[in-house]
């Protein structure tokens, strides 16, 4: 149990400052009131979990890659008051961002999965 807690914990940073490094470019590339940032990490977590469990890939890549980096690359916490926030100003953005987002996580974590399954 003691090696798979560092796995996760490393494996937390490394998502951490990559959620926050995308975040940052996003910002940067566009100035629309829609969350762009929050949607593009979590679909990209979303592949990438899914290439992971798609691949096989051993217990300890789960812990650092699968728990630990995309746990902490993902943000639903984020997710949620995105879409609060959008429903208060405009309820179809709101909505669509809702809707879209897990259509777009189940797509990516298909598409992941199966690119994992063919390796």
């Amino acid at each position: 149990m003691g090696v798979n807690i560092w796995l996760i914990a490393l494996g937390g940073s490394v998502g951490a400052i990559g959620r926050y490094l995308v975040a940052n470019v996003v910002k940067r590339c566009s100035s629309s009131y829609f969350p762009k940032a929050t949607l593009l990490v979590n679909a990209l977590g979303s592949l990438f979990l899914g290439l992971l469990v798609g691949s096989g890939a051993e217990e300890n890549a789960m812990f650092f890659f699968g728990i630990g980096v995309c746990g902490a690359f993902t943000t639903f916490s984020t997710f949620n008051w995105e879409v609060l926030r959008l429903l208060q100003g405009e309820v179809k953005m709101g909505l669509f961002y809702f809707f879209g987002s897990y259509f777009v996580g189940i797509v990516f974590g298909v598409a992941g999965y199966a690119m994992g399954m063919a390796f």
